[in-house]
This record gives structure tokens, C-alpha cells and sequence, in this order.
């Protein structure tokens, strides 16, 4: 017998759903199932006339209709448009029904159609269209694989969304390129691929990010419970620094978000430059940051614009950090180690277990980087997802010691116990404080008593609820100007108001609704 595991209701452009998830014996995994109101026959004949007179009174410029952030503009005037061909066709319909009518709209003309719910749905990491054939799978937060009841009834139409998805971003994906990396308005990052590449048929993958960015404070909070405030500190120190990180993880562990936590602790007089193949890297509003991504070439083979063509190019731009997205191949490793040998500090993510093996899959085939190049990074900080429990965890933070010759050594200080689920301190940093000590002439004390004032500024956040984008980036940079009077704030538990204004205390006190 079926057992219901969680229901609750998605609203995504005024169109409300249900999602249902059931256990069913007759199943390997649970059911994700959407339920909406149903538009009749008459009513949907209606609305196939009301697209077409759309597509001719609403005109859509070429640079409209590709430039993403121009898409809310249009689809407002859709949406006014729509309202008024839809009360002269059916007059007697309700405010609601004709809202909800515009929304389908909408989501067929300018979206993905039924996955639009599931793109609005929280609890969702990842959606996944493996052919025309089977239902749509979901990634629950809560549930890991669920199968859906939404079903994409021909090849033709997954190859509508892809091409679709891809245009807007600058990205195309035919039979000569059928492999296509790219993200949608929200942020959300897509792969799709093509018959027979697929032997199966067309598939679209959507990871999907957090609409509100995670924070370092997020990750500290005992609910969430991803890092330690001792581990916090240290790396909002390493940031100030000017140190090289690599975040490293398995799929799905958490390295972008982690990454992201890391970008507020850059100081606002600083010029910041992303380079990535899809945008993944969010920045808070007021620092200098410049993201650019990579551009496939054409069927002609012109008009790519490599990571390394966006690295040469960043160079003559003066920047003092240089984020290098994901490094999945050589090349991205060449640029992030070029980008840190021209004087810049550097920033990435790496697919690997623990740092050890992210060291051997660096230095040998295929990457085969030298390891006398591999010195200038500083800190590898590991990232791990507990499948079973549905937690991630920072599991392991290490400094990479040069010795003699050409060699590093790894120093393991930070590393997770899954017994008690605490960061436990193995050991002492030993070529971290010597660099600090070198550039700013603190000692150990002193550079304690740094971290110390640093961990209660960070618990200070937390008790405030403390955690957008924003509101961190501006604690950040306000220490930055005027420490003594942040750490001032923190160390006797004073509102923040004063610091933030009375707008960023809007999105504070959102929060804690």
C-alpha cells in the first residue's frame, strides 16, 4: 500500500500545483507527483489561438529575445498582453483562472513547460529528462531520486527546450555539436546532449541553485551545521591575506556553494574577475567583480573564446583576484596556476575525494602539472555530501608544505570525525602562519587573537540572523574600514542596525519570518 511521505503546494508565475510524494511498494523509489488544474478542450483551443495573436501584436527584438537579463522585461509584456486577449475571449472567466491561464502561457512560450513547477519547487537540487519515453526524475533534498509523473511526450520537444535554453546564453547544441554546457535567467546550470550521443534519446540535466545564495554564516549555523566557526575564521583570514584556495569535493558535495561563501571575505577595494565555461560564481552587489564565461565556436569553427583566450585577456585588466570556476580538464588548471604565477590570487573547485587524491590527480596523468607549480597553492578545503543522511560537510582543510626540491607535503589541520559529526584539529598550520607572519609581521599571538576577534564577529552574524549576500558583504567590508568598532559591535551583542541601514535590516528581518 502506497504511503504518503510529504505533500505540500509550488505556485510558479501565479499557476499553483501540489506536490505529492508517495513510498509505493510496487516502486524502487518514491513517487514525485504534480497535480495542477487541468485547462479543458475548449479553454486550451482558446489559448493556441491567443499564443499565435501574442507572437504578432508582442514584437520581440533579436537582442531581446537572446539577451537574458532583458527576459523578465518581456515576459511582463507578455503577461499584460495575454491578460487582455484572454478577458476579451473568455469574459466570464475568474481574476484567479485567467491568471493562472497567462502562467501556462508563459511557461509554454518562454519556458520549459510543466518543469517550470518543479524549477520553482525549494526542495529540489536537481531535474533530469532522460528521454521522451520515461518520466522526468527530480533530486530531493530530503528524499534523494524521485520519479515523476512529468513526461516530455517527444524527442522533438526536449530539442525545443535545450535549443531554447541554449540561445538565450549565447549557446547552441545541433547534430555537429550535440553537448551543450549552459544556465538559464534564475542561474541554474544545464547540461543537455542530443541523440545518439544519448544512445536513448534527448536528455537535459538542470542543477539547480539557491535563489537566495548560501553564506559562510549559513554554513556555521548548528542546523545546517557544514563548518565549524574555528574553520570560518581561518579562511576568512586566508581571503584577506591574498592566500590560494582550491575547494575541493565530489559531484554535488557543495564545492560552488562553498566557494561562493568565501567570495565576501574579499576586501571592496579589490578588483575581482571570474572566468568560468557556465556562470556559476555570485558576488555581493558592491564589490568590483567582472564575470565572464567561455564561448564555444560555431559550426565554422569560429568565434570560441577559450578560458585561457578570457585569462591572457583579464590580465591587461588589472585584476587582484581571479576566480577560475570548476577545473575539470588541463586547461582550466593551466589557467588558475598561470593566473597565481602572474601575481594574482587564485580561486577554484576540484572533483576529488580528500586532498591527497586531488594532489596525485593534479600531478599526474591527464593533468600532469609539475609539482613545483602546485607550491604556490596554499590550502585545499575538502567538501563532502553524506548520500544517506542528506548532509554535506567540510571534512578536511590542509596547507600544502614545500620541501625540499620540487616536492610538497600535505598537512592535514582540520579533518571531520563521522562518529561524533565534529571538525576535529589534528595538527598545526605550519606554512600558513609563517606567510602571514612574512607579509604583515603578526606573530602567533597576534594572529590568534585575530582569528579570535574574526570567530566573534561570525557568531555575532549568526545570533543576528545575519546570512544574505548582502548583509554579509557589508559586516565584511565595514570590518575591513573600521575593524575596531565591528569587533566592538559583536563583542557586547549590539544590534546591527546601525551598520547595515535600514534597508539590508529589510532583508534581515525577511529572514527570520
Amino acid at each position: 500500500m502506497a504511503e504518503k511521505l510529504s505533500e505540500y503546494v509550488i505556485v510558479a508565475d501565479n499557476v499553483p500545483a501540489r506536490a505529492i510524494i508517495w513510498s509505493d511498494p510496487k516502486f524502487y523509489v518514491p513517487v514525485y507527483e504534480i497535480t495542477k488544474e487541468r485547462t479543458g478542450i475548449g479553454t486550451q483551443a482558446v489559448l493556441n489561438t491567443i499564443r499565435e495573436q501574442l507572437i504578432v501584436l508582442v514584437k520581440i527584438s533579436t537582442k531581446e529575445f537572446v539577451d537574458i537579463s532583458t527576459i523578465e522585461q518581456v515576459k511582463d509584456r507578455f503577461k499584460i498582453k495575454a491578460m487582455e486577449l484572454i478577458s476579451q475571449h473568455l469574459p466570464d472567466a475568474g481574476e484567479r483562472e485567467k491568471k493562472i491561464l497567462v502562467g501556462n502561457l508563459i511557461h509554454e512560450m518562454f519556458g520549459l513547460g510543466d518543469l517550470e513547477l518543479l524549477l520553482n519547487d525549494e526542495s529540489l537540487e536537481e531535474i533530469v529528462v532522460n528521454r521522451s519515453s520515461e518520466p522526468a526524475w527530480v533530486y530531493h533534498k530530503k528524499y534523494g531520486w524521485l520519479k515523476t509523473n512529468i513526461v516530455l511526450k517527444t524527442e522533438e520537444k526536449i530539442y525545443d527546450y535545450a535549443s531554447s535554453i541554449g540561445r538565450k546564453v549565447g549557446r547552441q547544441i545541433t547534430n555537429l555539436h550535440p553537448l551543450m554546457d549552459a544556465h538559464l535567467s534564475t542561474g541554474d546550470r544545464v547540461n543537455a546532449t542530443l541523440f545518439p550521443i544519448s544512445a536513448q534519446g534527448n536528455t537535459i540535466t538542470i542543477r539547480k541553485f539557491a535563489r537566495s545564495p548560501w553564506t559562510m554564516i549559513h554554513f556555521i549555523d548548528p542546523k545546517v551545521n557544514t563548518v565549524t566557526v574555528d574553520v570560518a575564521a581561518l579562511l576568512w583570514l586566508a581571503m584577506q591575506y591574498e592566500l590560494n584556495i582550491m575547494v575541493v569535493g565530489g559531484t554535488a558535495s557543495g564545492k560552488t556553494s562553498f566557494l561562493n561563501t568565501l567570495m565576501p571575505f574579499i576586501p571592496p577595494n579589490q578588483r575581482v574577475i571570474s572566468i568560468e565555461d557556465t556562470r556559476e560564481i555570485n558576488l555581493p552587489d558592491f564589490l568590483q567583480w567582472l564575470p565572464f564565461s567561455s564561448r564555444e565556436p560555431n559550426p565554422e569553427g569560429k568565434g570560441g573564446v577559450s578560458m585561457l583566450d578570457l585569462l591572457t585577456n583579464s590580465l591587461r585588466m588589472r585584476p587582484d583576484r581571479i576566480i577560475v570556476g570548476e577545473i575539470r580538464r588541463t586547461k582550466e588548471a593551466e589557467v588558475m596556476f598561470e593566473a597565481i604565477r602572474t601575481g594574482h590570487s587564485a580561486y577554484a573547485t576540484f572533483h576529488a575525494d580528500n586532498s591527497s587524491e586531488a594532489y596525485k590527480r593534479l600531478i599526474n596523468p591527464p593533468m600532469h602539472l609539475p609539482e613545483a607549480l602546485l607550491g604556490a597553492l596554499h590550502l585545499m578545503v575538502v567538501q563532502y555530501r553524506h548520500r544517506r543522511k542528506g548532509i554535506r560537510r567540510t571534512i578536511e582543510v590542509a596547507e600544502l608544505v614545500p620541501v625540499e626540491g620540487v616536492q610538497n607535503r600535505l598537512n592535514v589541520v582540520y579533518k571531520w570525525d563521522p562518529r561524533t559529526d565534529k571538525m576535529e584539529k589534528q595538527g598545526e598550520f605550519i606554512r600558513i602562519i609563517n606567510e602571514i607572519n612574512m607579509y604583515t609581521g603578526m606573530n602567533e599571538v597576534e594572529i590568534e587573537k585575530d582569528l579570535s576577534d574574526k570567530r566573534a564577529v561570525l557568531k555575532w552574524m549568526l545570533e543576528h540572523n545575519i546570512k544574505t549576500i548582502n548583509t554579509v558583504g557589508k559586516i565584511i567590508a565595514e570590518y575591513y574600514k573600521n575593524e575596531k568598532e565591528i569587533i566592538a559591535f559583536a563583542r557586547k551583542n549590539e544590534s546591527p542596525k546601525e551598520i547595515l541601514g535600514s534597508e539590508l535590516m529589510k532583508e534581515v528581518e525577511a529572514l527570520g519570518k
